[in-house]
């Protein structure tokens, strides 16, 4: 019951964010691009396997799309990968919602303070082989992150560094491109 409403939600922001481009160009889009350690899928491991000196994670990498709803909210969708040597893979779809709670716009360096929070779904590949193992490949409503603490410094190109815990990891740290108002579609002017 959660999974399919999460899949439903999931489904219902990517139609918003990327087929209905009249809505999606109205304010500021951009894409992220980070890279986070320490994933809740790390934690689990640790808690579901003994041998985990014996585990490398290769941390989780993601690609957020992500538009203004206003100028300190977001709303996105996060696709992010990880792979850990004695569990499995963990491809994870989350939409995700930013809040901007400090934003020092008019500062020569603009320097933003926001918390986010995510939830979805994971597709995830079992690891484990052996005999006696029943394998637990499949679609899972593991997905979350929740991020109390995050940075931005920049604006059209800006680099950021969060803190949480989920998904993407308790540390994580990325690129974001926010795209130009003369690249984003204009309505013609009637005649």
């Amino acid at each position: 019951m959660i999974q399919r409403g999460i899949c439903i939600l999931c489904l219902a922001l990517s139609m918003v964010g990327f087929s209905n481009r009249s809505f999606a160009q109205k304010g500021k889009s951009e894409f992220t691009v980070d890279y986070g350690y320490y994933s809740f899928y790390s934690f689990l491991n640790v808690g579901l396997n003994a041998n985990t000196h014996y585990s490398n994670s290769s941390g989780t990498g993601v690609i957020t799309y992500r538009y203004y709803l206003t100028k300190d909210v977001t709303l996105g969708m996060g696709i992010g990968y990880e792979n850990i040597s004695t569990y499995g893979s963990f491809v994870t779809f989350a939409p995700e919602l930013t809040v901007s709670y400090i934003d020092m716009r008019q500062s020569e360096v603009r320097v933003k303070l926001y918390g986010s929070f995510s939830a979805g779904v994971v597709a995830f590949g079992d690891g484990h082989i052996g005999y006696g193992h029943t394998d637990e490949s499949g679609l899972k409503p593991w997905a979350f992150q929740v991020t109390p603490i995050g940075m931005r410094i920049g604006r059209q190109i800006a680099g950021f560094v969060e803190l949480g815990y989920g998904y993407k990891g308790i540390f994580d740290a990325g690129l974001a491109v926010r795209f130009p108002k003369y690249l984003q579609h204009k309505e013609p002017k009637a005649d």
